[in-house]
């Protein structure tokens, strides 16, 4: 599968019992927070708590390489 087709699978997964994760530091009304769930065999869809209709797909890799970059305090990527 190419990483296009990949993509396209992740957005067109029924996400619809997924089991979304978000940061303990998202504030206490919940509202202000980036949500992450996985899919098996096919990578991480990312969305926002609000406007939870409007995702975000990724692949493992890209996933990795997004987080190994907020951990390690890239510019951009952290206030």
């Amino acid at each position: 599968m190419t990483k296009e087709e990949t993509l396209k699978a992740l957005l067109a997964t029924d996400l619809t019992d997924a089991q979304w994760t978000k940061s303990s530091f998202s504030g206490s009304t919940g509202q202000d927070c980036l949500e992450a769930t996985r899919v098996d065999g096919l990578g991480w869809v990312l969305r926002h708590s609000i406007l939870n209709n409007q995702m975000i797909p990724l692949t493992d890799s890209e996933y990795a390489a997004f987080c190994a970059g907020v951990k390690a305090g890239e510019p951009g990527l952290v206030p």
